[in-house]
């Protein structure tokens, strides 16, 4: 007798019918066709898509071959959310860029506060791919271009004050620590959020406008090296999605790729619970908050845990396009499983939201450091629930 034949003979018992669906999912042993009261199974052994046999129930019920399943989430992810996000920081960084010429064309009051608030506009959606930064953003230094921290002052200060010729290929060579978001905050910023049009002298200026210029440009590279490739590298889409095949040495199983994703998402909750909150917690000082030149490191928190929630969920939440994804991937294994991680997002994200802002002007207050403590606890909490049960299930 056929395995086909077996299985749908045995899926009459209504003892084991759960297990048998169950065992068709988790083995990828069939295919399913879809209708409103019935459902086909299809030998995978097959290349032809012939129906075996065909069962009558009243409920529709959906099962998803685990092979497709794993590339529908990796197709998705890259499609739904890590090239939606990273389109959004390049339209942001164009935003940032006209708004700095625009103030050091005519340096006042009015277009100092707009070359802020596109500094701001800009951080979200990079802070929002915190949770995706493997690929071309580790691999070929975008990450650190655009946002290495802690910026070195001392090194910043020493430029301002040489005799350098500021060129777009000085700006370029320049370390890491002395270029990207956080050298463009403390110019725009000052290092307490409170300088004026009038305390900007024209080198200042003048390095302002080729770092913003160098953002965007990496902004672009960065986006590039997902969608067509850069420096002779294929597209990373292509790299992610292709994960498996025989030609890709990156990913040599689609489950590696699909680990990269959720290691991705705990590498960013264990940042911002240890490092971002954790750090200045325990010393009690501004100095370790990221975003502190301009007081707006809760906003780097909150968008860090909507970079998990969107790597999560499969989609952006402003948008309607919502793919396959991890949580799909993890409610087919264990449904009960999806609405923990669910909970524990939400509880994380709520306590977040009860930290003061600007955490910059609270670090000494009792109870903002009591809500601080509350957030690091609710992130580790997820953190711990992605480690000891999410990880070794994409793996497996």
């Amino acid at each position: 007798m056929s395995l086909t034949k077996i299985f749908l003979q045995h899926l009459k018992s209504p003892k084991i019918k759960s297990f048998v669906v169950g065992t068709a999912i988790l083995t990828g042993l069939f295919l399913v066709s879809l209708s409103r009261d019935s459902y086909s199974f299809i030998s995978l052994n097959s290349q032809q898509q012939s129906n075996t046999a065909t069962i009558t129930q009243r409920d529709r019920i959906v099962l998803a071959d685990a092979h497709n399943l794993e590339q529908a989430v990796l197709t998705d992810f890259v499609d739904l959310v890590i090239i939606p996000t990273y389109d959004r920081l390049l339209g942001q960084a164009i935003v940032l860029k006209t708004a700095v010429d625009r103030f050091v064309a005519k340096p006042t009051p009015e277009h100092l506060k707009a070359a802020r608030v596109a500094w701001l506009g800009t951080r979200t959606p990079w802070e929002q791919s915190e949770a995706f930064a493997f690929g071309p953003a580790s691999s070929l230094g975008y990450d650190g271009d655009l946002d290495d921290w802690p910026v070195n002052e001392t090194d910043v200060t020493a430029i301002l004050k040489s005799g350098d010729r500021l060129t777009p290929e000085y700006v370029t060579n320049l370390q890491t620590t002395a270029k990207g978001f956080h050298t463009i905050e403390l110019l725009l910023f000052g290092t307490n959020n409170d300088k004026t049009a009038s305390d900007f002298s024209r080198r200042e200026l003048e390095l302002l406008k080729l770092l913003a210029k160098a953002f965007e440009t990496t902004s672009q590279d960065l986006i590039e090296s997902w969608v067509d490739g850069v420096s002779g590298n294929p597209p990373y889409r292509q790299v992610l999605i292709a994960a498996g095949e025989r030609n890709n040495p990156a990913y040599l199983t689609k489950s590696a790729a699909l680990e990269e994703i959720v290691q991705g998402m705990m590498g960013c909750l264990d940042e911002v619970a240890n490092e971002k909150i954790g750090v200045p917690l325990t010393d009690k000082s501004t100095d370790d908050l990221e975003s502190r030149f301009s007081h707006s490191s809760l906003n780097d928190f909150k968008n860090n845990l909507q970079s998990v929630e969107n790597a999560y969920w499969g989609g952006l939440p402003d948008t309607r396009s919502r793919g396959t994804s991890i949580s799909d991937f993890v409610a087919q294994a264990d449904v009960n499983l999806d609405r923990q991680i669910k909970q524990e997002m939400q509880e994380a994200i709520a306590a977040i939201a009860a930290i003061p802002d600007p955490i910059e002007l609270k670090i000494s207050d009792a109870e903002a450091l009591e809500t601080l403590a509350t957030a690091k606890e609710a992130i580790l909490k997820l953190f711990s629930t992605m480690e000891e049960k999410v990880l070794p299930l994409v793996q497996g």
